[in-house]
């Protein structure tokens, strides 16, 4: 009973100091997928409804239909709730709580012969370990900005995968122990699958798990050897299914999305692992950060220093890992599962360079090893009351992270007040001051009559294109406020904004551009000069780094923009004829130019 309710305290604690950032608006990726996503918006319940959601802005290469329609049965009970949408994000991060405590619990029990320690600790370990991780404020994002359900819900299916194993490896051959892992491997992992692309790292975690398993004399010694072949197999199998179905050519498109190379991508992530790792073991609370795009890259082994001190860090820390292997299991475990869930997010694979929710399942490893090496000390020391001693210190760990975490979330809770505290706090991210100036605008401040709100738009805009080469939608705002607030359109803004169409990748979140540079120059005709405008759609539809589809939807939003302004149809004719030919394989291009022909 007393076990119970420390559960009931904990799923409270994380519940109270999430709750103030319930009142925080959708953040970030949200708006694309969810609030100006169309498709996500269903009214009533059908087969055909959910079918239709899918066919929105494109969440991922398998399009991740177990988050969609989550999505759309947000919206269907709660409408476009921000407080809705991240309420359940809440619900599931408790429920995923309960599921690392009966993870742990069952992965303790399946290697407690190498790992040496008593019962009681075994007994505790599950709860001290959930509960670090549950209020952890490095799992912020993901649990608070919406769209990270896929985060949650890839968790929710890889947990109870990982149980569904480890309940089959501690039953005897038959029927049950088949049923189990039929559950586990071609149910739970599927929906981890489609919930988010980092379910397919499942067998990963299974070869780490192997780590602590019972040494090869024990009487799990042939099911163990299959276990690593399947697994292995597994993710061979996964990974040629998913560049089958994505093409080959996929890693040298994304890379021409990006502005850093593979080579610096790698070299950089291991600099991000190890501010990952120091992020979870030993937290500062003024590095976490909505957006960590103010990480900089890593051009080569010196640039900066810290590049090879952190590749030569981690070979060293594998090989005590190896070497330990025998002795400490729990710190290879530990290690394993962290890279191992770092693999495909923080690995080759074409993403922006770092953000805090890939560390929602990987933290849990470093997060078990602390909690085991801890219970490990305090056995050795043998204290006149271990028990007592050990109450106090996981006590006082969960409530300095759930203070982080709560502090968070009061940030949050006020959308004005938090995104101008991130700025501050991280004048580097080019995301964090284009949000700030965002939030400002939102609240009417920087109006005709407003000049000193004003002067804080325009700071943060102009920040926001001066800290990254590639970020062009600080221009785009300063262009929407101008003319919004019947401001003058500074020159430089156009020149600048033209540049960066013309010659930077665009990454994820500026793909949308055409259309979002189309609207406010319809909605406020005099806003520019026609040759201006014209100049910025030429300019993107003259990017190389781009592919002619992106291109193509510049030289069509110029087309819309020459008849919606001007009622010029052979100019817009012209231009669509032009995007025509870039798309050649666009159906509604070729539809849409032939009305234009029509009499």
């Amino acid at each position: 009973m007393r076990l119970s309710w420390i559960w009931v305290a904990l799923l409270g604690l994380a519940a109270a100091i999430y709750f103030p950032a319930l009142k925080g608006g959708f953040l970030f990726d949200d708006l694309p997928n969810i609030v100006d996503n169309p498709a996500v918006h269903l009214t009533h319940f059908s087969i055909t409804g959910l079918k239709d959601s899918l066919a929105g802005l494109s969440a991922g290469p398998l399009g991740r239909p177990i988050s969609v329609w989550s999505f759309a049965l947000t919206h269907l009970f709660f409408g476009l709730s921000a407080y809705a949408f991240k309420a359940v994000n809440l619900a599931i991060h408790v429920i995923n709580g309960l599921l690392v405590g009966w993870f742990v619990g069952l992965l303790l029990h399946y290697a407690r012969a190498p790992l040496r320690i008593s019962a009681q600790a075994r007994k505790w370990l599950p709860v001290c370990a959930a509960a670090l991780w549950l209020v952890h404020p490095i799992h912020f994002v993901a649990t608070m900005m919406a769209v990270q359900r896929m985060t949650l819900l890839a968790g929710t299916f890889t947990l109870l995968a990982l149980i569904a194993h480890l309940k089959a490896m501690s039953l005897p051959q038959g029927r049950t122990r088949w049923g189990w892992l039929a559950a586990g491997w071609l149910v739970f992992w599927p929906l981890a699958v489609f919930s988010k692309e980092s379910g397919l790292l499942f067998p990963a975690y299974v070869l780490a798990i192997i780590w602590l398993a019972p040494k090869p004399d024990s009487y799990l010694q042939t099911t163990r050897r299959n276990t690593v072949v399947i697994s292995a197999v597994a993710i061979a199998l996964a990974g040629l299914g998913m560049l089958w179905h994505i093409g080959w050519s996929w890693l040298e498109a994304g890379y021409a999305a990006r502005p850093f190379t593979l080579t610096e991508r790698l070299l950089t992530e291991a600099r991000v692992l190890w501010f990952y790792l120091g992020q979870i073991v030993v937290p500062s609370y003024y590095s976490f950060a909505l957006y960590l795009d103010w990480f900089p890259l890593s051009t080569g082994l010196l640039a900066p220093p810290a590049t090879a001190v952190a590749l030569a860090a981690w070979c060293l820390a594998i090989a005590a890992a190896v070497l330990a292997r025998q002795r400490a299991p729990m710190l290879g475990f530990a290690l394993a599962w962290f890279l191992l869930g770092h693999s495909l997010e923080s690995g080759f694979v074409p993403l922006e360079i770092a953000h805090e929710h890939r560390n929602y399942l990987p933290a849990l490893g470093p997060i078990l090893g602390v909690a085991y090496f801890g219970a490990r000390l305090l056995e050795r020391l043998r204290l006149d009351n271990p028990r007592l001693t050990a109450g106090a210190l996981a006590i006082a760990m969960v409530f300095l992270l759930a203070l982080f975490t709560a502090l968070r979330s009061l940030q949050m809770s006020s959308p004005l007040e938090g995104f101008q505290i991130e700025a501050t706090r991280h004048p580097m991210s080019a995301r964090a001051n284009h949000t700030a100036a965002l939030a400002l605008m939102s609240a009417g401040y920087g109006d005709v009559g407003d000049p000193m709100g004003g002067i804080n738009v325009k700071f943060y805009f102009e920040q926001a294109e001066k800290v990254d080469p590639a970020f062009k939608l600080g221009y785009l705002g300063l262009l929407i406020w101008a003319c919004g607030s019947e401001r003058q359109v500074e020159t430089e803004w156009i020149d600048g904004f033209v540049e960066k169409l013309k010659s930077t990748p665009f990454g994820h979140g500026q793909k949308q551009l055409p259309a979002y540079l189309l609207r406010p120059l319809v909605k406020m005709p005099g806003c520019l000069p026609r040759q201006d405008a014209l100049r910025l759609f030429s300019a993107g539809s003259e990017n190389q780094r781009l592919n002619s589809v992106i291109r193509s939807q510049f030289l069509e939003a110029a087309s819309d923009y020459e008849l919606l302004v001007w009622s010029d149809l052979a100019s817009a004719r012209a231009y669509l004829g032009q995007a025509a030919v870039l798309s050649p394989h666009d159906a509604r291009l070729r539809q849409k130019l032939n009305s234009y022909s029509q009499p």
